[in-house]
C-alpha cells in the first residue's frame, strides 16, 4: 500500500486491495497460532522421516513447504485472476474500437460494426480498466514473485528426488571396487617380444569409464518436468494465466 519504488497507484484500489490482502494476512496468522502447539511435533515427526530415506524426506519437505506457503499460492491466484480480468477486459475493448469482435465458434477475429452508445460506453471502461491496470499490475508483480521463488524452490526438490532414484548407485560402486565386472572390451599387452622366442602376450580388461556407467545404467526418470516451453510460460505470466510449470511424466496409451 502507499506508494513503493515512488509508484502512483490508484489510492481508492489500493486501499481495497490491500485492505483486502491485509485480511487474509490477519487470517493466516490466526491460523498459524492456532496451529503452533502442533508444529514443534509436526518438525519432529518430520525429521524422524528421514529414516525411510533421503527420498522420502525431500518429498515430505515439498509438501510442507506447499502446505506452509498456501496463503502465497492464494494471493497469487487472486492477484492473477484480477490482472487476467483486467487484460482480457482491455483486449476486448481494444477490438471494439477498430471494429472487430471474436468470434467464438471460428475461433477467430471477425469484423462487425457497433453503434455510437456501444463505442462510447466501450472508450468508458478501457480509459478506467487502463488506468487501473498499474494498480493491479504491481500487485500481481509481487505475489507472482513470490510464487516463483516458492515453484522454484519445489522444483529443486522434485529434481532432486528424481536425481537420487535414477542414479545408479550399485553400478558406480562396482565400477570403483570391482572395475572388472563392468568393462566395455580388453586390452592385449605385450610381455616378451624378444626375436626368437614366442610371443606372450597379457590380456586385462578395459574397464568403463565412470560417465559411461552413469548414462548406461540410470534408470528412466518419472518425475516432474517443465510444462511449458520458457516462451509460453512468459506468455502466461504476461496475461495472467497461472502457472503449473512442474508436473509428472504420463506414458501415452493408445
Amino acid at each position: 500500500m502507499g506508494a513503493p519504488a515512488g509508484l502512483k497507484m490508484n489510492r481508492a484500489l489500493d486501499q481495497v486491495l490491500g485492505r483486502f490482502f491485509l485480511y487474509h494476512i490477519h487470517l493466516w496468522i490466526s491460523y498459524i497460532h492456532l496451529m503452533s502447539p502442533f508444529i514443534e511435533g509436526i518438525l519432529w515427526y518430520g525429521g524422524l522421516s528421514a529414516c525411510f530415506g533421503l527420498t522420502f524426506a525431500l518429498s515430505l519437505l515439498s509438501d510442507m513447504v506447499a502446505l506452509f506457503t498456501f496463503h502465497i499460492y492464494c494471493f497469487y491466484v487472486y492477484g492473477a485472476r484480477l490482472y487476467c480480468l483486467k487484460i482480457y477486459g482491455l483486449s476486448a475493448l481494444w477490438r471494439l474500437f477498430r471494429g472487430k469482435k471474436w468470434n467464438v465458434l471460428r475461433q477467430r477475429v471477425d469484423s462487425c460494426s457497433y453503434d455510437l452508445d456501444q463505442l462510447f460506453i466501450g472508450t468508458l471502461l478501457f480509459t478506467i480498466l487502463l488506468f487501473l491496470l498499474p494498480t493491479t499490475a504491481l500487485y500481481y508483480l509481487v505475489f507472482t514473485l513470490l510464487r516463483l521463488v516458492v515453484v522454484l524452490f519445489q522444483g529443486i526438490l522434485h529434481l532432486s528426488v528424481d536425481f537420487i532414484n535414477s542414479f545408479p548407485l550399485f553400478a558406480v560402486g562396482l565400477r570403483i571396487f570391482r572395475p572388472y565386472r563392468l568393462a566395455e572390451g580388453v586390452k592385449f599387452r605385450v610381455l616378451c617380444d624378444e626375436p626368437g622366442t614366442a610371443l606372450h602376450l597379457l590380456m586385462e580388461m578395459n574397464p568403463l569409464r565412470c560417465s559411461t556407467v552413469v548414462q548406461t545404467y540410470r534408470t528412466p526418470t518419472y518425475s516432474c518436468y517443465p510444462k511449458d516451453s520458457w516462451g509460453a510460460l512468459i506468455k502466461k505470466l504476461f496475461v495472467g494465466e497461472l502457472i503449473y510449470p512442474w508436473r509428472h511424466k504420463s506414458t501415452k496409451t493408445d
